[in-house]
């Protein structure tokens, strides 16, 4: 055809979505012939057009080596979501959200793409989101005293409870934005308490009773028989509110405090909010 010498690579996007469209196989007056008629040019930029399109999944200026992805916007948006109320999901749980149209493997390259992208972390425990000056001149006044303390003659211990279903430690979420670890409140709860010095464990107790003042005082009573005169026992401050003047609950029960006396073994609280200068707490 005369007049129709623009090469496949001149042709504008939108000219060719729109021979796309004109295409219908097998239908008279819709075929190669009559679309290179209608918008002049060489019959084989229009067959080369639409065999692109069929290639790219019925685009025909979609990028060169990338296919289609399986996946639209809603359903990437499903998958992010799913993730975003829950950091603990599975790959393949996330499968099954979008129809398990795609595998679980191709499930982590969707998430890379998100943006921001999640990223795969340790859950934390919510701690307070400052500390004052005051604080810190405190705690530094506490390791200044617990410094006088020789290593040997410290004692570290810690309550932890233990669930059944216990949560994962790990998950995914946006980055830059932490997770927090969630439990069933209907499942069996443990408690382990462990006492321990730099070297050896001095004891420890696994019972599935709670921590109240009753069961520190047993298990204290059967500790105290394991330590030796002149040590330190360094307890965090279980049992006080900070209501009462002269707590006597848990960790400040008389009868604790009387039984480690009877022992020459001393008691040095941690500081407030200074769970973690107990590598106990760190352990846990």
């Amino acid at each position: 055809m005369r007049g129709t010498k623009r090469r496949y690579e001149e042709v504008q996007p939108q000219l060719q979505r729109d021979i796309v469209n004109d295409y219908r196989r097998g239908v008279r007056g819709h075929g190669y012939l009559t679309i290179a008629k209608k918008h002049q040019l060489p019959i084989e930029t229009v067959r080369s057009v639409i065999a692109r399109a069929e290639r790219a999944g019925g685009d025909p200026v979609a990028p060169r080596g990338h296919k289609k992805r399986k996946l639209d916007s809603a359903e990437q948006a499903r998958l992010y979501s799913s993730l975003d109320r829950n950091p603990f999901t599975t790959n393949q749980q996330l499968r099954a959200r979008v129809g398990n149209k795609i595998a679980a493997s191709t499930v982590s390259r969707y998430l890379a793409r998100a943006k921001p992208p999640f990223t795969a972390k340790v859950a934390q425990d919510q701690e307070p989101e400052e500390l004052t000056e005051d604080w810190k001149e405190e705690a530094r006044k506490w390791l200044r005293g617990v410094k006088t303390i020789a290593m040997r003659r410290r004692i570290y211990e810690d309550e932890a409870p233990i669930y059944a279903n216990e949560a994962p430690h790990k998950g995914r979420s946006r980055k830059g934005k932490p997770i927090i670890r969630a439990r069933s409140r209907y499942a069996t709860k443990y408690t382990l308490h462990v006492y321990a010095k730099k070297d050896r464990v001095v004891h420890w107790d696994l019972s599935d009773k709670n921590a109240d003042t009753k069961e520190i005082e047993r298990v204290a009573v059967d500790a105290a028989a394991q330590m030796d005169e002149g040590d330190t026992l360094i307890w965090d401050r279980l049992g006080r509110s900070g209501r009462a003047l002269h707590p006597i609950h848990q960790h400040y029960s008389p009868a604790v405090r009387e039984e480690f006396k009877e022992r020459g073994v001393s008691i040095k609280f941690l500081p407030p909010k200074g769970k973690y200068f107990n590598p106990i707490e760190l352990f846990f």
